[in-house]
């Protein structure tokens, strides 16, 4: 018999954990698993890749603009909740195990349907301890109170599972399972031609613009860069609420010669593929999935040391730095200056993203859901 799963997740929007769910589900065994996806908005550009058969359920069709949407979201989103008691949405169905996906409103939600199954898990995404974006969402004490009920919580990285253990004590048994990185599938969709006709070093980074991604940082690099008279570019790939004041720092700090915002970009590995290097600068991050695509396509990565990157880059292929730009302009600048050192990081990719191995991947994913 199947194995009822009721997944939790915010949207589908662009986003990693959004690109990873969509991953995971499409790769889901059917005769296994039966899954109903509920979201607490029904939107997102990767609705359209989840299968037919996974079932899809929200508490509204659209966020609206994402200006309301930045003001009113948990105002709404809590009353939205209140409103529809799990009764309500589900009609009653009962499943076996009950997932929220990620935390902060996910989580939230979750506690409103953890009744509906006997085994109740959520999968953690972030570095708690330093990249706690969600806490508005949870009153005092009330997230600890949540996550001592879960019987297993999947982490993304070794690091976020430690920095969780630093920040809550719970029974739940813990484990930690990777993003997966359909290697075939990105290298299939990286052969769509673009046009560089552009000779320069180039950088790449994928990215919303949101704080978290901290693209500033990458602009004053620009800057350290142009200072030193280097001959370059970077392309950064993704939109957000800070898209438009990047572009008037960029101006202001005199790299938009430099800088190149392409916006948001649905298949981005073609762009990926020209890079000299995947470049990083994150504050904060659980998985930084780019990081494991970059590898995907043999692209070196230079990162800030956001949670999990350590481990991620272990058996080579990049480089970690400190949050300082100007040691990453140093490493850039030193793998423009030593292409020995540039192509040596290459080969180590290859070897490097046999660790987030989709079909690996799957098979944990199958045990912590049964």
């Amino acid at each position: 018999m199947k194995r009822k799963i009721l997944i939790i997740h915010d949207s589908m929007n662009a986003g990693g954990a959004e690109r990873v769910l969509a991953t995971l589900l499409s790769n889901l065994d059917a005769e296994r698993f039966d899954v109903t996806l509920l979201l607490l908005y029904k939107e997102g550009v990767f609705l359209k890749s989840l299968p037919s058969h996974i079932e899809v359920l929200g508490l509204s069709e659209s966020s609206s603009t994402f200006k309301e949407r930045l003001v009113n979201h948990f105002y709404r989103i809590r009353n939205r909740i209140r409103r529809h008691r799990a009764s309500k949405l589900l009609g009653g169905r009962e499943f076996d195990v009950t997932v929220s996906f990620m935390e902060g409103p996910a989580a939230k939600l979750h506690q409103q349907f953890m009744h509906v199954s006997p085994v109740n898990l959520s999968w953690v995404h972030t570095d708690v301890k330093n990249g706690r974006w969600y806490d508005f969402w949870f009153k005092e004490d009330e997230e600890r109170r949540f996550y001592q009920k879960l019987d297993r919580i999947a982490f993304v990285s070794k690091s976020a599972c430690d920095a969780f253990k630093s920040v809550y004590k719970t029974d739940a048994q813990t484990t930690v399972i990777y993003n997966p990185v359909d290697v075939e599938k990105i290298r299939c969709n990286a052969e769509v031609p673009v046009e560089n006709n552009d000779s320069r070093f180039t950088i790449v980074n994928v990215g919303r613009c949101v704080y978290q991604k901290n693209q500033g940082r990458l602009l004053e690099v620009a800057r350290i860069l142009k200072s030193r008279g280097l001959d370059f570019r970077i392309l950064i790939l993704g939109n957000g609420p800070l898209e438009a004041k990047l572009k008037q720092t960029a101006a202001a700090l005199d790299v938009a010669g430099h800088v190149e915002f392409m916006g948001y970009v649905g298949n981005p590995y073609p762009v990926m593929k020209t890079g000299d290097v995947f470049c990083m600068t994150s504050d904060v991050e659980g998985f930084g999935m780019v990081v494991a695509e970059s590898l995907a396509l043999s692209v070196p990565v230079v990162t800030t040391p956001v949670s999990g990157v350590t481990e991620m880059l272990a058996r080579g292929g990049g480089i970690v730095t400190s949050f300082s730009a100007e040691e990453i302009a140093d490493t850039l600048e030193l793998l423009m200056m030593h292409r020995d050192r540039l192509e040596k990081l290459k080969q180590e990719a290859q070897t490097s993203v046999a660790q987030f191995d989709l079909q690996k991947v799957m098979a944990d994913v199958s045990r912590f859901l049964s």
